[in-house]
């Protein structure tokens, strides 16, 4: 990922959200004031915010950076990815008022990971891991979409919430399980991507864990604030794996 392979200003320009995300964030963390509801300390703009950040370096990345590079295509799917996300942070955030808030989140999430898929399976093409093979590639992908199904099962699925948000969750959990195993293959491939592995990772623990909390119903303190240190965490690593696959093709 890093150094940033792009030129002034724009390198500059985004080492500096790079690091504003960062110092938000952890500001949030450690000065906010513990919600009524105990469940977080980053108040609501401060989380667009972060969120609407993500967006801007990404298409930065897409718009500025990319000009004749392989990697065009990967920086153009990365952002919509981020872009269906930031839509999602808004719906689940009530600030887009839809009729059914946790639905139509999930399904513009859900939309994010079908761009992050199209990404990862781009850059699959481009550069197949040396060594995996068909074989391999079946097996990482099986364990993965196996994991999201148990991961479902015992930490998100609830009956009495009704056909639509179990079996919803379900595929977009196998949605997310299969973009991790991609972003897998690829750090396999290349240790560039390592950055991008951990990335998926971290946002499919956030995912995890929101699932657990607004559909199975187990809320702590400080869900919202773990949820977020994960997903703000993954989604700048995926973010920036743009400038990883641009130092690949440079």
């Amino acid at each position: 990922m890093f150094p940033l392979p792009y030129e002034a200003p724009l390198k500059q320009i985004l080492y500096a959200l790079f690091a504003l995300e960062w110092m938000l964030l952890c500001g949030g963390l450690l000065l906010g004031r513990l919600n009524a509801e105990q469940t977080g300390r980053l108040p609501r703009p401060l989380r667009m915010l972060l969120s609407a950040l993500l967006v801007v370096a990404a298409f930065l990345q897409w718009h500025y950076g990319s000009g004749a590079s392989v990697a065009r295509p990967y920086a153009l799917l990365v952002f919509l990815g981020m872009a269906a996300s930031f839509v999602g942070d808004l719906i689940m955030a009530r600030l887009i008022p839809v009729s059914n808030r946790l639905i139509l989140g999930m399904a513009a999430f859900a939309v994010g990971h079908v761009f992050y898929l199209s990404a990862f399976a781009y850059l699959l093409r481009e550069s197949p891991p040396v060594g995996v093979g068909v074989a391999g590639f079946g097996f990482v992908s099986a364990t993965f979409l196996a994991f999201a199904v148990w991961a479902w099962y015992s930490f998100v699925h609830k009956p009495d919430r009704g056909k639509a948000i179990n079996i919803g969750s379900l595929v977009y959990g196998l949605l997310f399980g299969l973009a991790a195993s991609l972003a897998i293959l690829l750090a396999v491939a290349d240790p560039h991507y390592v950055g991008l592995a951990a990335g998926s990772l971290l946002f499919m623990l956030s995912d995890l864990v929101l699932g657990n909390w607004v559909i199975r119903g187990h809320v702590w303190t400080s869900v919202n604030d773990v949820i977020w240190l994960a997903y703000v965490s993954g989604q700048l690593l995926i973010v920036y794996s743009v400038a990883a696959a641009f130092n690949v093709w440079r």
